[in-house]
């Protein structure tokens, strides 16, 4: 069986012979599973600040937006809450410069993350299980 979490890759084999069968090799590897995707989950906060593959600005939550208002270009500075609702906070490249709105930007974008709380960020329902029988006290998906 393999999985990915937080970033670490995690392999484990479960032959049939060495656990009496397939089905007894099977529930191994599901419980096996199960304790690595508890030890590895993110809070909300580490969830919105992973960067990813295709961030071009160097900083998650923060990209360049062109709109016919600001033909110049904003910064935009976005992050999604717990509830699903969406923050954002925009600077204007007309009005601070590029530089200074891009600055405004990651600054806004990094007292949003401050604001977030703890919570875990779980969005299947396995996952919220998982936490549930870990003993966690909040879940969010």
């Amino acid at each position: 069986m393999h999985l990915s979490r937080s970033g670490t890759f995690h392999s484990k084999c479960f032959p049939d012979l060495k656990h009496g069968g397939s089905a007894k090799a099977l529930a191994a590897a599901l419980k096996w599973r199960d304790e690595i995707a508890r030890k590895n989950v993110l809070n909300f906060r580490e969830f919105n600040a992973q960067k990813h593959s295709n961030n071009t600005s160097g900083m998650p939550g923060v990209h360049r937006v062109q709109l016919a208002a600001q033909p110049l270009g904003s910064w935009q500075a976005k992050i999604r809450l717990a509830d699903g609702r969406k923050i954002t906070r925009t600077f204007a490249v007309k009005k601070f410069g590029e530089k200074d709105a891009y600055r405004r930007a990651v600054a806004a974008r990094k007292a949003m993350l401050d604001a977030l709380d703890d919570r875990l960020y779980l969005k299947s329902a396995t996952a919220q299980r998982l936490a549930r029988q870990g003993g966690s006290t909040t879940i969010h998906g």
